[in-house]
């Protein structure tokens, strides 16, 4: 009884030989609101112990910006020696095996984080083949995951590194390093693989430019706020070289659009400004504020945008957007 219990063990410890995805196709630039076409190409094997039949889906899941809305824009279809059939949608309380009881949006988001892009505004969007798929021991899953995804639902221009991930529901997000079949895949292609593709480019649209891809003079967290929300403002002062190199003190200096098409003006060099350095000769430094307050804006306005530069104590220099002399710009806004 415990020799075929521990074979049993096995079996489900030692499942999959390697887990991978061997390409992905598809363009490098699109339009706000192009329909693009994706191949992720799929190269998985078994390993069991036994003869013992199991089942189990296979799971694509694709990174983008929230604002891209990927559950009501993203559809996807698979082909493979296993069968063919469509992709749907991971239910969202599904929990990934080996994770220690995380869904597989909260798994995904803790190991692979932002796959490279600089801004947190992004999320894992989860597919999984439409019928458990049956795994004996040298069974083969090679075929193709056919998306179709219209890009910037938001509206704004985007540039952003797409990240993919593979896996199945036996195993999950399973680690042993151990049985790692090697690059280039990495030490866990046994039961997962991850791909990072190229800055992809997005434009048209009528929003502001999202940059996930380059590291910005400043940013504003959270991405996506109101005027009543606190915001914290980042300038990062090792970039690029700047007129502010070597300035003991940076403050905001910015021009606030209201509701009734009116506009104010905050540029002072005082506290209320000053943005404070993170650590001693960091570069990097940050002011929390009330957009609403901040500006004196009245209860019958609300703020729809602002544009800043970044200042010295003097006043007498200003760094822009793309260390230009034209402003930074963020508007106000909740998706």
């Amino acid at each position: 009884m415990w020799s075929s219990c521990a074979l049993v063990l096995l079996a489900l410890v030692l499942s999959f030989c390697h887990t991978k995805i061997t390409s992905v196709t598809g363009p490098a630039t699109a339009t706000v609101g192009d329909v693009i076409n994706i191949d992720v190409a799929v190269d998985i094997s078994t390993n069991y112990f036994g003869s013992d039949t199991y089942s189990g889906n296979v799971i694509v899941a694709v990174l983008m910006p929230k604002g891209w809305k990927g559950k009501e824009n993203m559809t996807a279809t698979y082909t493979s020696g296993k069968g063919n059939g469509n992709m749907v949608f991971t239910p969202a309380g599904a929990i990934a095996a080996n994770t220690n009881g995380l869904t597989w949006a909260a798994a995904l988001k803790n190991k692979f984080q932002t796959a490279g892009n600089i801004i947190d505004d992004v999320e894992w969007v989860i597919m999984q083949t439409d019928q458990p798929l049956k795994w004996q021991n040298g069974d083969k899953f090679v075929g193709h995951c056919y998306i179709k995804l219209k890009v910037a639902a938001d509206g704004n221009p985007t540039l952003f590194k797409p990240a993919y991930v593979v896996a199945q529901t036996l195993d999950g997000l399973k680690e042993d390093p151990g049985l790692a079949d090697g690059a280039p895949y990495g030490p866990n292609a046994v039961y997962f693989n991850e791909f990072i593709g190229d800055c992809f480019s997005v434009t048209g649209g009528t929003g502001d430019l999202v940059d996930f891809c380059n590291p910005q003079l400043t940013g504003i967290d959270p991405p996506k706020s109101l005027d009543n929300d606190f915001i914290t403002l980042t300038y990062n002062n090792t970039i690029i070289h700047t007129e502010l190199n070597g300035a003991q003190a940076v403050y905001l200096c910015a021009t606030a659009t209201t509701s009734d098409g009116k506009t104010i003006t905050v540029c002072e060099q005082t506290d209320k400004t000053k943005l404070i350095q993170t650590g001693a000769n960091t570069g990097l430094y940050k002011l929390t504020f009330w957009p609403h307050q901040f500006f004196g804006a009245t209860a019958s306005q609300s703020i729809v945008s602002m544009t800043y530069y970044i200042t010295n104590q003097a006043g007498t220099v200003k760094v822009g957007y793309g260390n230009t002399a034209d402003p930074f710009t963020f508007r106000f806004k909740c998706t």
